[in-house]
Parts: structure tokens; C-alpha cells; sequence
């Protein structure tokens, strides 16, 4: 090839302090009490490779999660989620459909009259791009309307 062999090592992001250390470990080769660079490497690699099998033990353990959970629809082809906290309940059904947001029989800008909390409602739609494609019908009881 026509790069150096500096211009490899460079390109690797090995230091002159790394090389440094690597040529002194060789040099210790032989020591009585001391092991061998061998060893050393091959415990290096045993600790990474025990990484990223947990990694990848627990990357299965979410894709059988998200197997786990199947979308359910009723029969007109709603999804339904409930939401508690404290005294508060909130039921909500979602479907495709044009953007209608219903509270409580209500049209959402006529149940929340802030802005803010308009926003905040509306945000999950906007920032995954599905505003305006489903439909959503919420009956909540308790607490107030932030």
C-alpha cells in the first residue's frame, strides 16, 4: 500500500503512550510473576465478550417484550389505554381517522382553553408525524385540566 505504517497507526487513534506501554509489556514477556501479554489480551477479550452478551441477551429480552405486546383493537378497530394517578382516571380510545380530539364530549381547544396544555396533548402526534391521522376520545375524571 502507499500509506506509512505511521499513517495507519495514526489513523487508529493509537497514541504514542499506548504504543509505548504495549512494547514495555512486551519486553516484561518471560517475567517470573508476571503473566503473560497473551493471557492478559485473552482476559481482555473474555471481560468485552461477556459485555456484549449481556448486550445482547438483554436486547432479546425487549424484542420478546415488544412481542408480548400485541396491538388489541375492539371491534370498531379502537385502541383503548387507561391512566391513573391519585384519584384520577383517564380512558382513552384512539383510532384512524382525521384528527378529532374529544374530551369529555368536548372538542380539546373547548376543554383546554391554555394554549400550553393544547401543545402539550398535541405533541406525541407532531413529533412522531401522525397528526391528523388518528382520531382520539378521552373521558377523564378528577383532577383539574392542566
Amino acid at each position: 500500500p502507499k500509506r506509512a505504517f505511521g499513517d495507519l497507526i495514526t489513523a487508529s487513534g493509537i497514541t504514542d503512550e499506548m504504543l509505548d506501554s504495549l512494547i514495555a509489556l512486551k519486553d516484561f514477556e518471560g517475567i517470573e510473576g508476571l503473566p503473560p501479554l497473551s493471557d492478559i489480551e485473552d482476559l481482555r477479550y473474555e471481560k468485552n465478550t461477556k459485555k456484549s452478551t449481556r448486550a445482547e441477551m438483554e436486547r432479546l429480552k425487549q424484542e420478546e417484550a415488544a412481542k408480548a405486546r400485541v396491538k388489541q383493537v375492539d371491534d370498531k378497530g379502537r385502541a383503548y389505554g387507561t391512566g391513573r394517578r391519585k384519584c384520577s382516571i383517564a380512558r382513552v380510545w384512539v383510532q384512524p381517522g382525521d384528527g378529532k380530539f374529544m374530551v369529555n364530549d368536548k372538542e380539546f381547544d373547548v376543554y383546554f382553553p391554555m394554549l400550553d396544555h393544547r401543545a402539550t396533548l398535541l405533541r406525541p402526534f407532531s413529533e412522531t408525524k401522525t397528526l391528523g391521522l388518528w382520531d382520539v376520545l378521552c373521558t377523564v375524571k378528577g383532577g383539574g385540566v392542566s
